[in-house]
């Protein structure tokens, strides 16, 4: 499963979007009925008929406040995901939350007085960069005089609820260390920020969190996310274990996997590629800063360092070399000196 749809499929789970309400909205999130929470479609045409694919939506009834018909009001919630600043995410969530309502209100209870639905987009940002696009509509538009701007800004759409996961010093955000730990959008995001030797051991903290088989499905999507971030991370290093094996089992617990014995994991599963993997992270960075022609001449160049240590070397002189050939200089002379031969 890749990093995207293992994303996705966490937030599918109907205690996921629970907690993202309770997240997001702490304040009323205890009004929702969270035992009516279902999915919706995020796929919807406009008036030309043309598709507009959304990324996720669902619907959740309130506990109280029933229409004339014995029916609850609802709440519909529009789910982006970003990893990217988008200038225009409000202009594009006037547009999802508009078809979205109009797809949900034909007929039915919500042709009746006070049978409108309600609507919340949250957009869920994964990048490291600050969030700075705009908030809401009106702030897309040209400034008016104060006394215009107080009669029109309330009547503009309003725009979205952001979360920032991906830890970037977004202003306004809450910091995911003041989340709530039993919160399983919080386990999600904790897991995503984790350095890449604690990613296992944070795994298992977390599906730690979340016992039983009431669970499972979670600690499942979880992993599979876990095992995303690695891949993401690692360059695609072979090696992941299976979720059984992170997981405690009876009074005995499987040994952490954090930094205090990494040397360990990573020598047991070295034949699998998990250095080949971080080599080819490597090129890949050289290859940004110094172009295609140094990342070739420096992949073959790797393939022939066994350490760990000698892969980290090569990376910190990615970022204090001048040149290619400055890099790919000081990678040969580490391989002379082990008696390995200059570099092609």
């Amino acid at each position: 499963m890749d990093h995207d749809a293992a994303h996705k499929y966490i937030y599918s789970l109907p205690e996921v979007a629970a907690d993202l309400l309770r997240l997001v909205a702490p304040d009323w999130a205890g009004e929702l009925d969270f035992a009516t929470l279902e999915g919706r479609s995020p796929e919807f045409l406009d008036a030309a008929h043309r598709k507009r694919l959304g990324d996720m939506a669902f619907s959740v009834r309130l506990r109280s406040g029933p229409l004339p018909g014995g029916e609850r009001p609802r709440l519909l919630v529009l789910l982006e995901f970003q990893s990217k600043v988008d200038q225009r995410m409000a202009e594009r969530v006037r547009e999802y939350s508009g078809l979205l309502l109009a797809r949900a209100t034909r007929g039915g209870a919500s042709a009746r007085v006070g049978g409108q639905p309600w609507v919340l987009p949250i957009v869920v940002y994964n990048g490291s960069e600050p969030w700075t696009a705009a908030g809401q509509i009106s702030d897309l538009m040209p400034l008016p005089s104060p006394a215009m701007w107080r009669d029109l800004a309330l009547l503009q759409p309003q725009a979205y609820r952001l979360l920032a996961a991906g830890g970037a010093l977004t202003s306004g955000a809450r910091r995911a260390e003041d989340w709530p730990l039993d919160n399983r959008v919080s386990a999600t995001v904790r897991l995503q920020r984790a350095e890449t030797p604690m990613i296992l051991a944070r795994l298992r903290d977390e599906a730690e969190r979340f016992p039983g088989a009431a669970n499972r499905a979670f600690r499942e999507a979880l992993h599979a996310w876990a095992r995303a971030l690695w891949a993401d991370k690692t360059g695609g290093a072979p090696g992941f274990p299976a979720l059984d094996k992170i997981e405690r089992t009876g009074e005995e617990a499987m040994p952490t996997i954090a930094e205090a014995n990494w040397d360990r994991w990573e020598a047991g599963v070295r034949a699998e590629g998990v250095l080949q993997g971080r080599a080819s992270l490597i090129s890949r960075q050289a290859a940004l800063r110094f172009g295609v022609r140094t990342a070739k001449r420096l992949s073959v160049l790797l393939n022939n360092l066994a350490e760990r240590e000698e892969l980290e070397q090569v990376g910190d002189w990615i970022i204090e070399c001048g040149s290619g050939d400055e890099l790919l200089t000081r990678v040969s002379g580490l391989l002379a000196g082990a008696g390995m031969g200059e570099a092609p």
